[in-house]
């Protein structure tokens, strides 16, 4: 069913969808500062609108009580959606922010300027690399093939995609974004995808248990709870223990 054909969510239940996802969430592995960007890479794909009712639940948390906490949040979450252009596109980040935008208050906001003085070049396309080389290793030629009479988006993937956006962790580290990518993907159902972003996900370091978990819990997955909420179904694509056997 579109989203389109639901009702308006409220804010009551998308907080209780915040509560849910925060309370399922494997933090005793994962820490307990990866749940909210999980939960904010789906809503990009399917209510934006509800990222800053996000925003608005997480500032109300005793640890962003102060400006300082906030801004923090606030660097973590703009460069969650700036990774999210390379998986989403831009005009669903673009529309993330704004609701963010319309609740923020000046104290919190942060002016830095993460990619201020970024440009192309061989250090970014090593940088771009040595991701690529992490999430895909002995998969990576074959990946990289199907772009062999496409260079555009050979280039893409290696300069822009990872080199611009996935491998920079100044900011999030290599599992949060990694989490970025895999429930950006999850949410729209590109099973070819999901099932890259699986294995990368193992063979950075999180463990087939935390992929489920953070893909199925209760027999609800965080990202299905998302997409429960905004009535996308993202049934039928592929699981954890599907892409064991390639890590």
């Amino acid at each position: 069913m579109s989203s389109t054909s639901l009702r308006r969510r409220t804010t009551e239940e998308a907080f209780a969808l915040f509560r849910a996802v925060e309370e399922k969430f494997p933090t005793a592995t994962l820490g307990d500062d990866k749940w909210y960007l999980v939960t904010l890479s789906s809503l990009v794909g399917v209510d934006q609108e509800h990222v800053g009712t996000l925003y608005t639940y997480l500032i109300n948390k005793p640890e962003f009580s102060k400006p300082e906490a906030r801004q923090a949040l606030i660097r973590r979450i703009r460069e969650a959606l700036v990774k999210n252009i390379s998986i989403q596109g831009v005009v669903k980040p673009i529309n993330a922010l704004i609701s963010i935008v319309k609740v923020e208050r000046d104290e919190d906001k942060d002016h830095s300027f993460s990619r201020e003085g970024w440009q192309t070049g061989p250090e970014n396309l090593e940088r771009g690399n040595a991701w690529l080389s992490c999430i895909y290793k002995g998969n990576l030629d074959d990946t990289v093939a199907y772009f062999k009479d496409h260079k555009d988006f050979e280039f893409i993937s290696r300069e822009i995609t990872y080199g611009l956006y996935l491998s920079d962790h100044t900011i999030l580290d290599a599992t949060s974004t990694e989490l970025v990518v895999l429930s950006g993907i999850i949410i729209q159902r590109q099973g070819l995808n999901i099932a890259w972003h699986l294995r990368g996900t193992r063979r950075i370091g999180v463990s087939q248990e935390d992929c489920e978990t953070i893909q199925q819990c209760a027999s609800t997955s965080f990202v299905e709870l998302v997409a429960d909420f905004a009535g996308v179904d993202i049934s039928g694509t592929p699981r954890a223990a599907d892409v064991e056997d390639q890590i």
